[in-house]
């Protein structure tokens, strides 16, 4: 185009040479160029609205591709719904549409002694969740969580043991908040790991033993309940159905009561159970409560019942009581939580799983300290580096009823130290030394511990 003008110009400035002297001819070229230059930045400031037009739209839709995706993909959010794990919380606080997350622990693990089924060392993706929610409307949200443990559910690949299972969905409503009502499968509200498990929220390489073999993490009954916050005060209670007995092996000497649990497959509910949660908020950043669980123990029946019982028959009661303190600010993630267990009618439980070591009190607690020590540096950094200390004591078994026997070992004493890196707040890569001191009459174990963890 440029050129196409040039040499119209000069065309025209030809065809005067034939009437004009030099002083004319030259005026008139001048005057020629000059249309012409003014002409080709007319075309150029044309071209340049057309390209900065055309550079404006496209980011304009990026913008909206990124609303919309933002709509249906909320972005996380890195705080708790009541008492529930962040990730977990990302659908409850989505005003619309879907929501997706997730977390996940690769961990590897030496054992001096044994790790498991006589090896010392296991690898394992010990979890993968995927959380799967959606907002009907800003009150009424349905939110999930499905849990795949040890990578498989084939019994084929490595030593097996894997599964993949539900571990809650339920369907909640929240008119304000100081109430709110949800139904469903529910994370029994006891302890602080049970319903606050994503790896990077917690700093040793494993949950504790506490939470996992007298407080039963990760624990969940069919059910519904109300919750809900007034001033400093937080609260929540539910209705499930009751525990059950599950004979014919799978009773474990460390965690007596985890055979127990339902978790909403095809649950006994002929007798039923109450838990409930209440934490103050101190300060901005302390709580200090109490959760429970009470309820009744149903027999499976058949040929899992020793004393050939029906299905649903009443045979016990259990109370779990857990006092718990929890500080987090400034660096700091400072733990207490506390357990006592009582067993009601625990010969009956015992003599029905066929056994005659069956406990009829438990009790136990945890103490942690942590401190992120890239605080004293003062740097401008998302990152973190806990430094962590964590002693617990155990009695799975502190009585039994009379004629029945405490197994070896039902004390423990862990000592517990190591470290966890989060280059993301999302992120976590924790390593920790657990020393396992147990009386009486059970050899001590040195478990060295590393785990590479993520929530999203």
């Amino acid at each position: 185009m440029y050129k196409k003008l040039a040499v119209m110009g000069l065309i025209a400035g030809i065809s005067v040479s034939s009437y004009a002297n030099n002083d004319e001819k030259i005026k008139m070229l001048e005057e020629q160029i000059k249309l012409l230059q003014q002409q080709i930045q007319e075309l150029k400031e044309a071209q340049k609205t057309a390209s900065e037009t055309k550079q404006e739209t496209e980011a304009l839709k990026e913008e909206i591709r990124k609303l919309r995706l933002a709509f249906a993909m909320p972005e996380f959010e890195n705080k708790s719904y009541y008492g529930l794990g962040p990730a977990a919380s990302k659908a409850m606080f989505n005003p619309k549409g879907v929501s997706i997350g997730g977390y996940g622990e690769l961990t590897f693990v030496h054992n001096d002694v044994n790790a498991r089924d006589g090896a010392k060392s296991i690898a394992d993706m010990q979890r993968f969740i995927i959380y799967l929610g959606y907002a009907f409307n800003e009150k009424l949200k349905f939110n999930s969580e499905l849990e795949l443990e040890h990578s498989s559910t084939s019994g084929s690949h490595g030593t097996g043991g894997g599964y993949f299972k539900t571990e809650f969905a339920f369907l909640d409503y929240n008119f304000r908040p100081e109430f709110g009502v949800r139904g469903g499968l529910l994370l029994m509200p006891v302890g602080i790991i049970n319903e606050y498990h994503e790896p990077p929220t917690f700093p040793t390489a494993q949950r504790p033993f506490l939470e996992t073999r007298i407080l039963l993490s990760t624990w969940e009954e069919m059910g519904a309940g109300i919750y809900g916050k007034i001033n400093n005060l937080e609260y929540k209670f539910y209705i499930t159905n009751g525990l059950m007995i599950k004979g014919n092996g799978g009773y474990s000497d460390t965690q007596p009561l985890k055979n127990l649990i339902q978790r909403g497959a095809r649950a006994v509910s002929e007798k039923i159970g109450f838990s409930g949660r209440l934490d103050y908020n101190l300060f901005d950043k302390v709580k200090i409560g109490m959760s429970f669980w009470t309820g009744d123990v149903q027999s499976k029946g058949g040929s899992d019942s020793a004393l050939g019982l029906r299905r649903g028959t009443d045979i016990g009661n259990i109370t779990i009581i857990s006092p718990h303190l929890w500080y987090q600010d400034k660096g700091w993630d400072v733990r207490f939580v506390g357990a006592s267990v009582k067993i009601d009618d625990a010969k009956k439980i015992g003599n029905d799983l066929g056994i005659t070591r069956f406990p009829s009190k438990q009790e136990g607690f945890y103490f942690q300290v942590a401190y992120d020590i890239l605080r004293l540096f003062n740097l401008d950094t998302m990152q973190e580096f806990y430094l962590f200390g964590n002693y617990e004591y155990l009695n799975t078994h502190k009585s039994v009823p009379a004629g029945f026997t405490k197994p070896n070992g039902h004390k423990l004493n862990v000592y517990n130290f190591g470290f966890s890196y989060k280059p993301h707040p999302l992120v976590a890569l924790k390593a920790d030394y657990v020393r396992l001191n147990y009386s009486p009459n059970k050899k001590d174990e040195n478990e060295y511990r590393f785990t590479l963890g993520f929530m999203f």
